[in-house]
Parts: C-alpha cells; sequence; structure tokens
C-alpha cells in the first residue's frame, strides 16, 4: 500500500496563473525537485497533457513512469500508467482562489516503490516529493503572476 501524504499552501498567483504552471510540463525541470525529463504523450483538446512520462532523479537511481491526468473545475488528479521501481503514483492539486486574487493549493500524493524499504522512508519519501512540489510550484507561480 502506498503512502499517502497532503499539504496545502498559499500562492500570490492567480488560480489560472497556477494552473497553467502545472500544465506545462515542459518547464518541470526548471521547477520540480528531481524531475530531468517530461514529454507529453496524448494532449487533449485545449492542450493540457492527457498522458505523460516523466525522468526523475531519486537518488538511487533514475526512475522513468507514465501518469494520466483528469480535470475537473480547478482540480487536477493524476494516476500512474506504469513505471519503473514505482508501483503507485496517484496525485491531486485542488485549486481554490482566496479573498485577495491568489490561490490555495491542496496538494495530496499517494506513493509506493518497489524497492524493500521500511514504510517510514517510504513515508519520508513521498513528503520529500510533496515538499519540492509545492515549493517549486509556488516559486514559479508567484514569479510569473
Amino acid at each position: 500500500m502506498g503512502q499517502k501524504v497532503n499539504q496545502s499552501t498559499t500562492i500570490s498567483a492567480t488560480p489560472d496563473v497556477v494552473w497553467n504552471v502545472i500544465t506545462e510540463l515542459a518547464t518541470y525541470p526548471e521547477w520540480a525537485g528531481g524531475v530531468r525529463h517530461t514529454e507529453v504523450l496524448e494532449a487533449n483538446d485545449d492542450g493540457s497533457p492527457h498522458v505523460a512520462r516523466f525522468k526523475v532523479d531519486a537518488k538511487v537511481s533514475e526512475i522513468t513512469y507514465v501518469i494520466q491526468y483528469a480535470y475537473e473545475d480547478y482540480d487536477i488528479t493524476w494516476h500512474l500508467l506504469e513505471g519503473d521501481m514505482i508501483s503507485q503514483l496517484n496525485g491531486e492539486y485542488r485549486l481554490f482562489e482566496t479573498e485577495d486574487g491568489g490561490t490555495e493549493v491542496a496538494y495530496a500524493l499517494e506513493v509506493d516503490v518497489d524497492l524493500p524499504l521500511p514504510a517510514f522512508m517510504k513515508k519520508r519519501a513521498a513528503r520529500t516529493i510533496l515538499e519540492q512540489g509545492l515549493d517549486g510550484l509556488k516559486g514559479r507561480a508567484e514569479s510569473m503572476g
């Protein structure tokens, strides 16, 4: 079973700016910790990614995986289609506009790897992915918005 982690942050940028940062996968190597390469394999009619491949530096090895995205309003969800050394990767960004025009981002992640690691180490790895993702998203969106 995967390790579930979640966290929220407030970003001083509109939900549209944050949405655009999340869905512009080509820029992930610039701001998303550990992401080395992204490739959109299938796009939706509006240009948003539907299926994408990622190469990530996971410290012990480079991991490649393919995920599928779904969108509803300001919610972006994804799940793993295939991956090496990774057996589960489900996630969600939920964007909420704040009273001052910024964005509250709730990020949830469930991840499991095919390595014989204790649960606390898997949980720590999931928490690191989550924190790096939110910090990078915040920095990138605020620099653009």
